[in-house]
């Protein structure tokens, strides 16, 4: 048995490719995990209704708990009604968000890949399995 297929990888929420949200299930939609962050999404109802905060998404899906009403182009979403399935990129200002940036290496010799805060915390914050610890 393979303990990858027990736990799944918390979404990364970039704006315009800059990652910004570890989608962790602290929010009950994306509206609310990106205004957590400080990002600025005009809303009104908050139920799929009235389409005030329509977002491009650039890469990724999401999953609506609730059907919109408000019509949608295939590359729309309604951050209010929705999660993310994976990993999301979405065309939002980055202006006044804490951005994550690319950790330094101390040395040029490491070929290790850059790990982002971001990842370091999903690291840091994962639940240990019994026989890794």
């Amino acid at each position: 048995m393979t303990y990858k297929k027990l736990f799944k990888k918390a979404p990364i929420v970039s704006l315009k490719g800059q990652p910004v949200i570890l989608f962790d299930g602290q929010h009950s939609s994306l509206l609310e995990a990106l205004e957590s962050k400080k990002v600025k999404v005009f809303s009104e109802c908050r139920n799929g209704f009235c389409g005030a905060c329509k977002t491009t998404v650039i890469s990724g899906e999401v999953k609506y708990f609730s059907e919109p009403l408000a019509e949608l182009k295939s590359d729309e979403c309604l951050p209010c009604c929705c999660v993310p399935e994976g990993d999301l990129n979405l065309k939002l200002s980055t202006e006044g968000v804490q951005v994550v940036a690319k950790r330094q290496y101390a040395s040029t010799n490491d070929t290790h890949k850059p790990t982002t805060a971001l990842t370091q915390q999903l690291q840091t914050n994962s639940p240990k399995l019994a026989h890794e610890r």
